[in-house]
């Protein structure tokens, strides 16, 4: 079962490995394949194939309306399952901001609260 689904925003992450230089990036079996070019590019999930080459499921990524560092040679691309990571939404990372300074806001308060009543 495919954890992906149509409109998931996603990173592609092609597999690292060591060059003979022993510097870490892309693994040299991958390298050459069109896909390598995407690493690092945040993308939505468009259509998914779940018999693809060889049996593999495919997910076409489109790359339009993101804000990608890296330089993209054209603008969808299939990728499959293991190339792809989760990106965090902003909505996400507010609501735990949000949960860590109400816990820090009540802190605060309490040592005020003890201070002002007399012993």
């Amino acid at each position: 079962m495919a954890r992906w689904a149509v409109g998931d925003t996603v990173r592609v992450a092609m597999p690292r490995g060591e060059n003979k230089r022993r510097v870490v990036g892309i693994s040299v079996l991958y390298s050459t394949w069109p896909q390598a070019r995407f690493d690092g590019a945040v993308g939505t999930i468009a259509e998914i194939n779940p018999r693809g080459t060889h049996g593999i499921p495919l997910f076409l990524v489109n790359f339009r309306g993101h804000d990608n560092r890296v330089a993209i040679p054209w603008m969808s691309e299939w990728f499959r399952e293991e190339w792809l990571q989760p990106v965090t939404r902003p909505a996400e990372k507010k609501g735990d901001e949000s949960a860590k300074a109400a816990p820090a806001a009540e802190q605060a308060a309490a040592p005020a609260a003890s201070a002002s009543q007399p012993r």
